[in-house]
């Protein structure tokens, strides 16, 4: 017999998978580097083209950097979160970001979003 109040799997979002916490992460990431959206298996295709996109409307470099980490969220749509979060972490130090890699992996320790003060440090 099942029960009608069983809930979806998918309940809450992990806050470092939230859009703003990838718009603020789109902005802490090394710019120009395509090796971090190589490694998180984003077309190539799609990086050139957000990257042109880019430049066509002469938009903020992190521009590129966020609407590529939306995609490659929208392209992961139904993996387990936990396999999302390591993919990640492991394509932030792959591209020699370890330092944002340790942000990431703290922040979800704790339950908690990506915000911009995180990476003011010197």
């Amino acid at each position: 017999m099942e029960s009608q109040t069983e809930q979806p799997e998918e309940q809450k979002e992990a806050r470092v998978l939230t859009e703003t916490s990838l718009l603020n992460l789109g902005k802490a990431v090394k710019q120009g580097d395509m090796k971090l959206y190589m490694l998180l298996n984003i077309p190539t295709v799609e990086i050139v083209r957000q990257k042109v996109r880019n430049e066509e409307f002469k938009m903020p470099e992190y521009g590129a950097a966020q609407k590529l980490l939306l995609y490659w969220k929208k392209m992961r749509k139904g993996a387990k979160e936990n396999d999302i979060i390591r993919d990640l972490d492991n394509a932030l130090r792959e591209s020699g970001q370890e330092e944002i890699a340790d942000i990431v992996s703290d922040r979800n320790r704790i339950d908690q979003e990506i915000v911009p003060e995180l990476f003011v440090s010197a």
